[in-house]
């Protein structure tokens, strides 16, 4: 309603300097009333003016009103999301895949068939997991409050070394590249990234808890839309990376053990 009584006032106001200036050319009237009707209407655009003035301060405030609210004050629930071990994630196009974690078992059971097509298509593909040293595997058993039960992760950890030979082979016969690291200590959050040197790129975080099978939280994060803490979790990836020791893929089935 208010935006058709603007422009009511815009088409009243252009109306009346058209029909004053044509009074005026044709020596209708004066230029005393020619003159009162230019200044009137001058007024009448400048109120115009100020209204509009007024009406954008006005919205520009409940913007940035609105924008302090939704960042002081957003749910959590917004934020976060239960784990799902990356399976939301489409990695049909990917050409760069960047997998962390303790053992990555579910998630590298999620993700298995589409990373071989992606090793095919010639895509590189970097994860990074805990080492099988007894060391290692007691540090993720403390971790998660079931300090006597080290071997609850050295069977969750085999299938993923089992996958991972199996992956190497498929990278072998084809233009792909997978790359494994094995870490010796436990970190502190599950990682997998699409993409993440692209515009496009996406991640979830998954943020581990202390207690062995309880539904993880995650982060879904883009690179366009959260670029301060994409950045941050990517270069994470490659502190771990780094500190990471090559795993020779090639040896017989069983727990394998890093390259000296």
């Amino acid at each position: 309603m208010m935006s058709r009584l603007r422009q009511l006032d815009l088409v009243t106001t252009v109306v009346l300097a058209v029909t004053v200036g044509l009074l005026g050319a044709f020596d209708v009237v004066g230029p005393a009333v020619t003159g009162g009707a230019t200044l009137t209407t001058l007024g009448l655009l400048a109120i115009g003016s100020l209204q509009g003035r007024t009406t954008l301060a006005g919205l520009t405030r409940s913007v940035q009103r609105l924008g302090r609210e939704i960042g002081d004050h957003a749910g959590a629930d917004r934020l976060l999301a239960p784990s799902t071990s990356g399976v939301d994630l489409d990695l049909r196009s990917a050409t760069d895949v960047r997998l962390a974690g303790v053992t990555l078992a579910r998630t590298l059971r999620n993700h298995y068939a589409v990373l071989q097509q992606r090793l095919d298509a010639g895509a590189t593909v970097r994860i990074a997991v805990i080492a099988p040293h007894a060391a290692t595997l007691a540090e993720a058993a403390r971790r998660s409050t079931i300090a006597g039960h080290p071997e609850i992760f050295e069977h969750r950890l085999r299938p993923t070394l089992d996958l991972l030979d199996a992956l190497t082979d498929r990278a072998a016969a084809g233009p792909g590249r997978l790359e494994v690291r094995l870490l010796d200590f436990v970190p502190a959050f599950g990682l997998i990234a699409v993409d993440p040197e692209t515009p496009d790129g996406r991640a979830r975080v998954d943020i581990y808890s202390h207690r062995c099978g309880t539904p993880e939280p995650t982060l879904p994060l883009r690179a366009d839309r959260d670029p301060r803490w994409f950045a941050h979790f990517l270069a994470e990836f490659d502190r771990l990376w780094a500190t990471g020791r090559p795993y020779e893929l090639s040896r017989p089935a069983g727990l394998r053990s890093p390259t000296r």
